[in-house]
């Protein structure tokens, strides 16, 4: 069945597709973690709020996760 793509969809999409892009951003490039001029800044706007926005979606989607992990 084909289920429409709701708005609540698109931005958890959006959301997975910018942490992928940090994430691969962080682990191809030279550009680290921390800086000492920018702090904890690319760190936090590759990872932690794509994963915030994620986390605010579906509050319950790491507890999920884990618990998938764990049954494994």
């Amino acid at each position: 069945m084909h289920e429409s793509l709701t708005p609540r969809r698109t931005v958890a999409l959006i959301a997975l597709a910018w942490l992928a892009g940090g994430m691969l951003l962080l682990l191809l490039t030279p550009l680290s973690g921390r800086s000492e001029l920018l702090g904890w800044t690319p760190s936090f706007w590759l990872m932690l709020a794509p994963m915030s926005v994620l986390v605010a979606l579906q509050p319950r989607l790491p507890l999920e996760l884990i618990a998938a992990l764990w049954r494994r």
